[in-house]
Protein backbone atom coordinates (compact mmCIF):
# COMPACT_ATOMS: atom_id res chain seq x y z
CA UNK A 1 0.00 0.00 0.00
CA UNK A 2 1.41 3.51 -1.19
CA UNK A 3 1.23 6.02 1.52
CA UNK A 4 1.70 10.25 1.19
CA UNK A 5 3.31 10.63 4.56
CA UNK A 6 6.81 11.36 4.55
CA UNK A 7 9.58 14.56 5.54
CA UNK A 8 10.39 17.22 3.47
CA UNK A 9 11.40 20.75 3.63
CA UNK A 10 9.25 23.48 5.49
CA UNK A 11 8.83 25.66 2.47
CA UNK A 12 7.10 22.70 0.65
CA UNK A 13 4.25 22.04 3.09
CA UNK A 14 0.58 21.98 1.32
CA UNK A 15 -1.12 24.88 1.39
CA UNK A 16 -4.23 23.47 1.54
CA UNK A 17 -6.52 22.27 4.49
CA UNK A 18 -7.95 24.15 7.52
CA UNK A 19 -5.76 24.23 10.49
CA UNK A 20 -7.51 23.07 13.25
CA UNK A 21 -4.66 23.40 16.36
CA UNK A 22 -0.90 23.51 17.17
CA UNK A 23 1.73 22.09 20.16
CA UNK A 24 3.90 24.86 20.84
CA UNK A 25 7.20 24.26 23.17
CA UNK A 26 6.33 27.00 25.77
CA UNK A 27 3.63 26.31 28.72
CA UNK A 28 2.19 30.14 28.59
CA UNK A 29 -0.49 29.08 31.17
CA UNK A 30 1.96 27.56 33.44
CA UNK A 31 3.90 30.94 33.61
CA UNK A 32 1.28 33.22 33.51
CA UNK A 33 0.35 31.50 36.88
CA UNK A 34 3.36 30.94 38.34
CA UNK A 35 4.32 34.60 37.98
CA UNK A 36 0.76 34.72 39.78
CA UNK A 37 1.97 33.24 42.64
CA UNK A 38 5.19 34.56 42.78
CA UNK A 39 3.59 38.41 42.65
CA UNK A 40 1.11 37.18 45.62
CA UNK A 41 4.15 36.06 47.28
CA UNK A 42 5.95 39.18 46.95
CA UNK A 43 3.26 40.99 49.85
CA UNK A 44 4.05 38.32 51.94
CA UNK A 45 6.45 37.27 54.24
CA UNK A 46 8.11 35.07 52.15
CA UNK A 47 8.95 38.18 49.45
CA UNK A 48 12.29 37.00 48.63
CA UNK A 49 10.40 33.85 47.12
CA UNK A 50 8.26 35.80 45.15
CA UNK A 51 11.38 38.19 44.06
CA UNK A 52 12.75 35.02 42.42
CA UNK A 53 9.64 33.41 40.96
CA UNK A 54 8.60 36.35 38.83
CA UNK A 55 12.44 36.89 38.25
CA UNK A 56 12.72 33.50 36.45
CA UNK A 57 9.15 33.35 35.27
CA UNK A 58 9.57 36.99 33.29
CA UNK A 59 12.96 35.84 32.03
CA UNK A 60 10.84 32.83 30.63
CA UNK A 61 8.11 34.37 29.18
CA UNK A 62 9.88 37.59 27.54
CA UNK A 63 13.37 35.76 26.71
CA UNK A 64 13.02 32.40 25.91
CA UNK A 65 11.78 31.87 22.74
CA UNK A 66 9.15 29.56 21.62
CA UNK A 67 8.65 27.19 18.80
CA UNK A 68 5.91 25.48 16.90
CA UNK A 69 6.70 21.70 17.68
CA UNK A 70 3.23 20.40 15.54
CA UNK A 71 0.50 21.72 13.66
CA UNK A 72 -3.10 19.78 12.74
CA UNK A 73 -4.88 20.06 10.02
CA UNK A 74 -8.23 18.85 9.35
CA UNK A 75 -6.44 15.99 6.50
CA UNK A 76 -3.12 15.83 7.84
CA UNK A 77 -0.94 16.78 11.13
CA UNK A 78 2.79 18.38 10.48
CA UNK A 79 5.64 17.54 13.18
CA UNK A 80 9.07 19.85 13.02
CA UNK A 81 11.73 17.77 13.65
CA UNK A 82 14.19 18.81 16.19
CA UNK A 83 17.41 17.15 14.25
CA UNK A 84 16.72 19.77 11.17
CA UNK A 85 15.31 23.26 11.50
CA UNK A 86 13.88 23.43 7.68
CA UNK A 87 12.69 20.17 7.27
CA UNK A 88 9.14 18.28 8.84
CA UNK A 89 7.44 15.39 8.65
CA UNK A 90 3.83 15.95 7.18
CA UNK A 91 1.67 12.81 8.26
CA UNK A 92 -1.73 12.40 6.41
CA UNK A 93 -4.37 11.20 8.95
CA UNK A 94 -5.27 8.60 6.23
CA UNK A 95 -2.20 7.16 6.26
CA UNK A 96 -2.08 6.05 10.35
CA UNK A 97 -2.90 2.27 10.57
CA UNK A 98 -2.32 2.59 14.51
CA UNK A 99 -0.88 5.15 16.76
CA UNK A 100 -0.19 5.14 20.67
CA UNK A 101 1.34 6.95 23.13
CA UNK A 102 4.39 5.44 25.26
CA UNK A 103 5.11 6.64 29.00
CA UNK A 104 8.53 7.71 29.48
CA UNK A 105 9.60 8.15 33.35
CA UNK A 106 12.48 10.43 33.02
CA UNK A 107 12.09 11.70 29.22
CA UNK A 108 9.66 13.02 27.00
CA UNK A 109 6.51 10.95 26.39
CA UNK A 110 6.88 9.74 22.55
CA UNK A 111 3.99 9.15 20.17
CA UNK A 112 4.84 5.91 18.00
CA UNK A 113 3.18 5.55 14.50
CA UNK A 114 2.19 2.84 12.63
CA UNK A 115 1.36 3.68 8.89
CA UNK A 116 -0.58 1.48 6.45
CA UNK A 117 2.68 0.56 4.59
CA UNK A 118 3.77 -1.35 8.05
CA UNK A 119 6.29 1.37 8.63
CA UNK A 120 6.84 2.77 12.37
CA UNK A 121 7.60 6.32 13.42
CA UNK A 122 7.76 8.06 16.47
CA UNK A 123 7.91 11.69 17.88
CA UNK A 124 8.49 13.24 21.30
CA UNK A 125 5.32 14.08 22.87
CA UNK A 126 4.96 17.51 24.47
CA UNK A 127 1.17 18.27 25.66
CA UNK A 128 0.31 14.68 25.17
CA UNK A 129 -3.58 15.18 26.10
CA UNK A 130 -4.09 18.01 23.42
CA UNK A 131 -1.95 15.66 20.15
CA UNK A 132 -4.41 12.87 21.84
CA UNK A 133 -7.41 14.94 21.14
CA UNK A 134 -6.83 15.67 17.70
CA UNK A 135 -5.36 11.94 16.98
CA UNK A 136 -8.60 10.57 18.47
CA UNK A 137 -11.27 12.35 16.61
CA UNK A 138 -9.24 12.30 12.97
CA UNK A 139 -7.89 8.70 12.69
CA UNK A 140 -10.83 6.19 12.50
CA UNK A 141 -8.22 3.28 12.59
CA UNK A 142 -7.55 1.70 16.56
CA UNK A 143 -5.07 3.15 19.37
CA UNK A 144 -2.67 0.56 19.92
CA UNK A 145 -2.94 -0.70 23.60
CA UNK A 146 0.34 -0.28 25.98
Amino acid sequence: MSVHSKVLKVHNLPKTGKKIGQVNAKPYLFIIVCLFLGICLLYTSCYLLGVMIVMLFSYNLLFVRDMVLAEFYDEYAVFYLDQNKDECYLLFWDDIEQWGITKHKRTLDTLDIILKDQKCISFKCLHKRKIEKFFESYVASLQMKR
